[in-house]
């Protein structure tokens, strides 16, 4: 295959423009798929590995670059312009200025858990990034399928507890950058539930969902879900768009598939993880990730020990704070990370459903490809066996019920 079929000239000038940047002029260039053809809703990722010829070493340096999906229907179905238009913010202007305070503020062990960014293009219909390739670090992915142990959990609850921590003190030590950021992050993936495509997904997904219920054996949670499922997208846009003081920068897209995870030795504990897409990121309840995550990654034992992950996430939180130079006590106290869990979580579970649907899905559709959605969506497809979708989601609702959280 061409450089040409890889990528649109826009593209390939934006990338040559990139190397240039870089100080690579003389190279050879190969493309290869970033991920399994199936394996990727979001968009065209392509790994590029560059060899310098200039140097004697061979030095090869390894790019991923993520472009926008071609298929014009699949744009009039979900907002793919202003997903990426957000990513490109996240990494150009948000990132770097948690690189600004954290300097700032000489912190011995940064929030640094995502590629680093080089270039973008923002064209209408060729959107792309230019990123790291940190699996040539040494970060792995794991296997979608199978939930994360207690200790990979936990290692991702301490990055967002980093990430929300950040969020935090640029709120209250610099206001006017942050509320830059609410300005520049308002157009996100549920902005404004217009596209058709989203709201035929969001409703097939909470029927989905309620199937997993039993009325007569699941009587004490069946009927609160069915009033979240009655309307999900009136619950979710009332919450998403409330005006609570208490919101971060979120990164929602919590799938196991946007997880790295990098190990010391031999061992199975996790020693970093690097966040991936950023596409959904938007300003949320803290809740939000730690649902999100916690309840779609692990199985029914973690689940039940939430309590204990969100102890620790928010002692991370707050000696991150004090770190960044800021008193946790008075930007969120304990009980008030409580309440928020109890209203926001909501949107969390709703999100963890749908994950979980990918989760069991052996092999996802190929919506980058195919030209199906104007007949109906290739979202919407049913899950063959349902009967691990159906556990795993019962569990979930069963415990969100017992933690007594709202499901409005």
């Amino acid at each position: 295959m061409s450089e040409q079929q890889w990528l649109t000239k826009k593209q390939m000038d934006a990338f040559e423009e990139c190397l240039k940047e870089v100080g690579i002029g003389n190279y050879t260039l190969r493309f290869s798929p970033g991920v399994d053809g199936e394996e990727n809703m979001g968009g065209l990722i392509i790994k590029a590995d560059v060899l310098d010829r200039t140097k004697t070493d061979e030095s090869v340096t390894n790019f991923i670059l993520k472009c926008s999906p071609p298929s014009k229907i699949l744009r009039s179905t979900i907002p793919v312009k202003d997903i990426y238009n957000i990513e490109i913010y996240i990494y150009s202007t948000v990132f770097p200025e948690f690189t600004r305070i954290q300097k700032e503020k000489n912190i011995r062990n940064p929030f640094t858990s995502y590629p680093r960014f080089y270039k973008s293009l923002n064209d209408d219909g060729e959107e792309m990034l230019v990123l790291q390739n940190v699996k040539m670090l040494g970060y792995k992915h794991r296997d979608r399928h199978q939930p994360l142990d207690y200790d990979h959990i936990l290692s991702i609850i301490k990055q967002y507890a980093k990430l929300h921590a950040l969020s935090y003190a640029i709120r209250n030590q610099k206001p006017e950058l942050f509320e830059n950021f609410e300005k520049n992050m308002q157009n996100h993936f549920f902005g404004d539930f217009n596209f058709g495509g989203l709201v035929v997904n969001i409703n097939q997904r909470t029927i989905n969902a309620l199937k997993a219920l039993d009325p007569v054996k699941d009587d004490l949670f069946y009927d609160r879900f069915s009033y979240f499922a009655e309307n999900p997208t009136k619950v979710l846009k009332n919450l998403i768009h409330s005006t609570s003081r208490n919101k971060v920068i979120s990164h929602i897209n919590c799938g196991i598939s946007n997880l790295l995870f990098k190990y010391q030795d031999a061992s199975n504990t996790p020693s970093d993880a690097i966040l991936l897409d950023w596409q959904h990121t938007r300003m949320d309840s803290p809740a939000v990730d730690l649902v999100t995550f916690v309840f779609s990654a692990g199985d029914k034992s973690t689940i039940e020990h939430f309590d204990d992950l969100v102890l620790e996430y928010y002692r991370c939180l707050c000696s991150f704070l004090k770190e960044l130079g800021s008193d946790p006590e008075k930007i969120l106290p304990y009980a008030v990370l409580l309440e928020e869990l109890k209203t926001y979580g909501i949107v969390g579970l709703f999100m963890a459903n749908v994950l979980i649907y990918g989760y069991e899905t052996p092999t996802l559709s190929d919506v980058l490809h195919d030209e199906s959605h104007k007949e109906g969506f290739s979202f919407m497809y049913e899950l063959r066996d349902r009967t691990s979708y159906d556990r795993r989601v019962r569990d979930a609702i069963c415990h969100f019920h017992n933690l007594g959280y709202n499901f409005h």
